[in-house]
Parts: C-alpha cells; sequence; structure tokens
C-alpha cells in the first residue's frame, strides 16, 4: 500500500480495501493498522514506525507461526478457510545495499520449510520480476523464477496470463514491472478461478502499487 510514499492517502487506501475490494484474505505491504471491525483480523510485523508487513482476514482468526529471518519483511499465519487449514504469508522483500539477492532466495529457503507439506497462499512486493532478468542480467532475478517453476509455488498470475501484469507504477517508469507476485500450494490450483491486476483511478492514486486480485474457490 505504500505507507511512506502516500502517506496522507493511507486512510483512503484502507477504506477503499476494507469496504470496496471486500477480501476475505489480503497480504499487505507497507501498512500501518486501522481502527479493526469485530469481524476483522490483522497480524503486522512491524519494520519501523508502526508500519510493517501483514495478513488481514475477515471472519478468519490469524495464528502466527514464527519466521525467523528478516524481522518486519514477513508476516506468516495458519488460518481456516472453509474448513481447510491454509498458511498465508506476506512478504516485503528487502532491498539491502541496493540488490534484493540474495535476500529473497534466503526467504522463500525459510518459507519453503514452514510450507512443507501444507497448504498455502504466499505473495507480496518481491521487489522482483522476470522482465528484470531481461534488463539486469546476472542479478538473481532469473534464476528465482527458475527456482519457483520447480517448486511448491504455484504463480497464479502466470495460470491466466503469457506475460506479467504490471503492479508497481512511477512517473518516471519505461517498463511495466510486476514486483508483485502471488502463489498457492499446487493442491489449491485448480481452485484458482481468476487472477488480475486491479488498475482504476482509486488504486492508482493511493500506491505506486496496485493490487493483484485472485478468486479462490472453496
Amino acid at each position: 500500500m505504500g505507507y511512506w510514499q502516500h502517506k496522507a492517502l493511507h486512510e483512503e487506501a484502507w477504506e477503499y480495501i476494507r469496504h470496496v475490494i471486500q477480501p476475505d484474505l489480503a497480504l499487505l505491504q507497507e501498512v500501518k493498522p486501522p481502527v479493526l471491525d469485530d469481524d476483522e483480523f490483522l497480524l503486522l510485523k512491524e519494520i519501523r514506525g508502526g508500519w510493517g508487513t501483514a495478513v488481514y482476514t475477515r471472519s478468519m482468526p490469524l495464528e502466527e507461526l514464527e519466521f525467523k529471518g528478516y524481522p518486519g519483511r514477513v508476516t506468516a499465519v495458519r488460518t481456516v478457510v472453509a474448513g481447510v487449514m491454509i498458511i498465508c504469508v506476506s512478504v516485503h522483500a528487502p532491498v539491502i545495499d541496493g540488490r534484493v539477492f540474495p535476500h529473497l532466495d534466503r526467504i522463500f529457503d525459510e518459507i519453503e520449510a514452514l510450507i512443507e507439506n501444507e497448504s498455502f497462499i504466499v505473495g507480496g512486493d518481491l521487489n522482483s520480476a522476470r522482465l528484470a532478468e531481461k534488463v539486469w542480467p546476472g542479478y538473481g532475478h532469473g534464476p528465482f523464477f527458475d527456482r519457483l517453476s520447480e517448486s511448491p509455488f504455484f504463480d497464479c498470475m502466470m495460470k491466466f496470463h503469457k506475460e506479467e501484469q504490471q503492479t508497481y507504477f512511477r512517473s518516471d517508469m519505461s517498463r511495466p514491472w510486476q514486483d508483485d507476485h502471488l502463489f498457492v500450494s499446487h493442491d489449491l490450483a485448480d481452485r484458482v478461478v481468476s487472477c488480475d491486476v486491479l488498475k482504476n483511478d482509486i488504486t492508482r492514486k493511493v500506491s505506486d502499487h496496485i493490487p493483484i486480485i485472485v478468486n479462490i474457490v472453496f
């Protein structure tokens, strides 16, 4: 949601998510928690100043799971969706000294251990894209997505689109970066019936990232 870059619009962004999109589950990055209603749940891992990485649900209580690496950059929970136990992980990949690797690889090493033999939904702002390998070859982006294609992570966007879909927008940007990604376990792949970006005047106004909306039928 881009808290720092769009601080003045943060409440409007939350209003749109909670009362217009109304997701059952949202994996969120760069957020500060709002005042929640009784049927809403949020687990946030703070990076600094009260903002951080979060999992939000409606009517689904959350059980926090331990994640040791990169404090504040990953929030992992267990919840029950229509009787199915699901691990949900929200990721905001750190860029350290101008590089997202090896940090993103290390995060996914720990995620793989966490979700082994479990149903899961994993996603967020990975600060990486398949396109990045073409623009900056040799920095780890291509091998990372090659790894995911041979792993437990089923890429929801690639089920419906031949190419990545732009999720990250800046005024000086010349390429259609998809920095945001969402994956499910292969046992949930057939339940994924749609996956698209939500680009409109509001989502473009309140953040430099636009949401990925995935419909999973349970």
